[in-house]
């Protein structure tokens, strides 16, 4: 079976995606929840996949558990 390849995506789309400002997204990066998954130059790619579950997990226990980031 053919590997799929990740689609990356730049840090302003996955803010658009979570609806966050590019600040946001990069605190997220620092805090260790939001991984690069690769670099072009100095810009920072990131699996689009893995923005998409992260903003479900958040979405999740914001909802059912209270919890804030």
């Amino acid at each position: 079976m053919a590997a799929r390849k990740a689609t990356l995506i730049g840090i302003e789309e996955a803010a658009n995606l979570f609806g966050k400002s590019v600040h946001q997204m990069r605190q997220y990066k620092s805090k260790g929840l939001l991984k690069v998954a690769d670099c072009i130059g100095n810009k920072d790619l990131f699996n689009m996949a893995e923005v998409v579950l992260l903003k479900h997990l958040i979405r999740e226990l914001r909802v059912s558990e209270g919890l804030s980031l």
